[in-house]
């Protein structure tokens, strides 16, 4: 197998460590054979070494980006032109998959619903510490932002129903009611997001501490209790 030309796209480099250990499986499979093939194993090994250099390579950054707020970095030249969409947390040390899949949560925050600033105010509040908290907050912006265009598109048909001709329920006020259960949803969305989020940094473990005071006959019994967050250690 001939050197493969330099891979500069992270989807690419991930391609190829995984094509590497494809090979390295199969590789195994012909020693485990009832007839193995030595030579052709150390080749599919040979290949696979050469596979995870090169795709090393692609995926080590020249320089190392800056930390920006929320946590994201902040790639700059031929960082922004690797791009890619690939999920990882290794802000500490990055890499083109970390460096791309900062920019993809900024760019998915800002097309569309257009919550870059809640969102990375929100990563900067919680103060995330890895990827799936700063995409956590990104949503908690998201489904913030809908809830509340949705409440105000809502009191707008509240009012619009108010200034028309009709005494009746007319279509405002349905459609008023439609758009306010969206804005309910999203509120929704939100609050359990931020036990999710709450649940994610705790484990979801509770530690119930129950005293029991004893007293001699004609005294009273005092119980008293308590319920703090621990570890799955008790700590």
């Amino acid at each position: 197998m001939s050197a493969p030309e330099k891979v500069t796209n992270p989807r690419a480099a991930l391609a190829d460590k995984a094509e590497a250990d494809t090979l390295r499986a199969a590789a195994d499979g012909i020693d485990a054979s009832s007839t193995p093939d030595p030579l052709a194993a150390e080749f599919m090994r040979h290949d696979a070494v050469v596979l995870e250099r090169t795709s090393a390579e692609a995926l080590t950054l020249d320089t190392t980006p800056s930390v920006g707020t929320g946590g994201e970095l902040v790639p700059e030249g031929e960082q922004i032109k690797r791009g890619g969409g690939i999920f990882t947390d290794t802000v500490e040390r990055p890499d083109a998959i970390t460096a791309a899949a900062s920019m993809d949560r900024l760019k998915l925050t800002d097309e569309g619903i257009g919550c870059s600033a809640m969102a990375l105010d929100a990563a900067e509040t919680i103060q995330a510490e890895n990827s799936i908290e700063k995409m956590m907050a990104h949503q908690l912006a998201a489904a913030h932002k809908l809830a509340m265009t949705f409440a105000a598109k809502a009191q707008g048909l509240i009012e619009e129903d108010r200034n028309g001709l009709y005494s009746s329920p007319t279509i405002y006020a349905t459609e008023a009611s439609r758009v306010a259960n969206a804005s309910a949803k999203m509120m929704d969305a939100f609050q359990k997001g931020t036990l999710a989020l709450h649940k994610l940094r705790t484990g979801g473990k509770q530690i119930v501490t129950v005293q029991h005071v004893n007293v001699s006959d004609g005294g009273q019994a005092v119980v008293t209790g308590g319920i703090s967050q621990g570890d799955s250690d008790g700590n």
